[in-house]
């Protein structure tokens, strides 16, 4: 957990780079520093996990490129011993070394070889030109603002606000629609990379470029060797997400997802948090502080558990694992569930089918669009989800990959700024992409069977001889904040609307 900031510009605005990176401060306590070059400066706070002594690495400067860097690439290890053999060499062991290296070697085709979460700038001193980019399912921020003029770039978006002036946004049609930022942001001119993107920004002509680097690939599944694929993607994918040379901990609820990543390797340090209680007053306390954090506006109700988590595990870890990607990855959701009994009716009784359309079944995209949206906003919904519906051969995957494009970065948000806040790293395992690419190849049966979601999952929990937490009802990380109100709002719009006041408050 970095922080890492930029600014371009013909005046003397490059000078005031340090505000941003104190502005982080709290994401990137242990070290910082600033490279100065002409008419851009760049800066980068570091939060020390890997390579705890060398110097120089917040940014790491190399003969022709500057590495400004937030994240963990974590075949750091692999990636290092294959340039090693082709002839680089290196001063420390840590792993945005390899990063630099990586981008020297390979260019923007260093994507296909990362295996991590990441935001980093790369500034190429000799084409003058300015690359930011951003991991594949979005896990850490970065935004950036142009106005024709400046060109500024941040971890978090309140840095950008220390510096310029920004002026409201009047386009919030995704934010009302889905309750949080995505591309677009509530500031003007403040945009933020999407996932599995890369931008380029030309010094000279300044002219921006957005490119993606990532789609979905999917693979060949043979059904009986689901559960032994599974177990060594999760095994691996947990094994390089436990580098580290600070102690780390889980984030555990006893479910499904957490159960199985603590079987796989007993963590010492588990935090829980126990929805029973009732938080009235120090919601109340904290809910300010909560919103500050987020940058924007998030209507999940699950920001203020992880503020509670994070600050309980600052306590005794540096880092922790936490189960982000899992439902969407394995069909986890309650809500997918009349689609896809739905679509297992009509392929058991196809002669029943048109009885069954007339259920309002018949289009899968404009069901799931009014279950999803938080608002009427069907033109939108039909515009982002039609085309995945069309990728796949089954509604089960399609409502899977929709939350993870257009939902789940939400929950990314919300996992990174509440552990940033209390300056500790959030590491997913289940979103390693070879687990993303393998999850999204999997038969819409293999997901979900009748009522048994994440089906596979379970197994590989039954198989441990886990019974109690493969039983366990699907229970997302709330807390009573309707029992308060006595209210069943199912979109939470009490709670939005109440964030979205503060957060006027705040920047207004």
């Amino acid at each position: 957990m970095c922080s890492i900031s930029g600014i371009f510009s013909p005046s003397d605005l490059v000078k005031k780079i340090d505000l941003m990176i104190d502005s982080q401060k709290h994401r990137a306590p242990d070290s910082e520093g600033v490279f100065f070059d002409k008419d851009i400066s760049i800066g980068m706070g570091r939060l020390k996990i890997i390579d705890l002594k060398s110097k120089n690495l917040n940014p790491i400067l190399g003969k022709r490129h500057v590495l400004a860097y937030n994240g963990e690439i974590y075949n750091y290890k692999e990636l290092k011993s294959e340039l090693i053999q082709l002839g680089h060499k290196f001063s420390t062991k840590s792993d945005s070394e390899v990063l630099l290296k990586c981008w020297e070697q390979w260019g923007t085709k260093l994507f296909r070889k990362l295996n991590g979460m990441y935001a980093f700038s790369i500034f190429d001193k000799l084409k003058r030109k300015l690359y930011l980019a951003r991991d594949i399912p979005g896990e850490k921020p970065l935004y950036y603002y142009f106005n024709g003029k400046d060109f500024i770039f941040s971890s978090e978006a309140k840095a950008i606000k220390k510096i310029v002036n920004l002026k409201l946004n009047n386009d919030k049609s995704f934010f009302n629609s889905f309750q949080y930022c995505l591309e677009s942001t509530l500031w003007k001119n403040l945009k933020q990379v999407k996932p599995a993107n890369y931008v380029s920004f030309d010094l000279r002509k300044k002219k921006i470029i957005t490119n993606e680097y990532w789609t979905l690939n999917r693979k060949k599944i043979y059904k009986n060797e689901i559960q032994e694929e599974l177990e060594y993607l999760l095994k691996d994918s947990l094994r390089i997400r436990l580098r580290s040379d600070v102690k780390l901990g889980i984030y555990y609820s006893g479910g499904v997802d957490s159960s199985l990543l603590n079987k796989l390797h007993n963590f010492d340090y588990k935090f829980h948090f126990d929805d029973s209680k009732n938080y009235l007053n120090d919601f109340k306390k904290k809910i300010g502080k909560i919103v500050h954090h987020l940058d924007f506006p998030v209507g999940s109700l699950s920001s203020y558990p992880l503020y509670t988590l994070a600050s309980r595990a600052k306590k005794k870890v540096k880092v922790v694992i936490s189960v982000e990607g899992a439902d969407e990855l394995f069909g986890g959701y309650v809500r997918y569930l009349p689609i896809s009994i739905n679509y297992q009716l009509n392929k058991k009784f196809p002669s029943y089918r048109l009885m069954f359309e007339r259920i309002n079944f018949k289009n899968y995209c404009e069901v799931y669009t009014k279950i999803i949206l938080k608002n009427n906003n069907y033109k939108l919904g039909e515009k982002l989800f039609k085309p995945i519906f069309e990728m796949f051969d089954d509604p089960i995957n399609a409502m899977g990959y929709i939350d993870f494009k257009y939902v789940m970065p939400s929950l990314l948000q919300m996992g990174d700024r509440m552990a940033s806040a209390f300056g500790i790293e959030n590491r997913c395992p289940y979103l390693d992409k070879r687990l993303i690419e393998f999850a999204f190849s999997l038969p819409a049966d293999e997901k979900i069977n009748n009522y048994f979601q994440k089906k596979p999952l379970r197994d590989l929990l039954l198989k441990k001889c886990l019974i109690k937490p493969a039983a366990k009802e699907k229970k997302g990380l709330i807390f009573n904040f309707k029992k308060w109100h006595n209210e069943k709002d199912l979109f939470r719009h009490r709670y939005f609307s109440s964030v979205n006041e503060i957060w006027k408050k705040q920047n207004l």
